[in-house]
């Protein structure tokens, strides 16, 4: 029961993963170093 329920929702997730994918595109991450939140703290000071 229980594997089952791990199976059913890494599967799930998995679907859910695909659509969206497809949906949107792939991710547009910036490298590590320029990472938005960075920039924006050094904006702000």
């Amino acid at each position: 029961m229980r594997k089952q329920l791990v199976a059913w929702t890494i599967l799930t997730s998995a679907l859910v993963a695909v659509a969206v994918w497809t949906l949107l595109g792939p991710p547009e991450h910036p490298g590590a170093p320029n990472l938005p939140s960075r920039s924006l703290h050094a904006a702000v000071r």
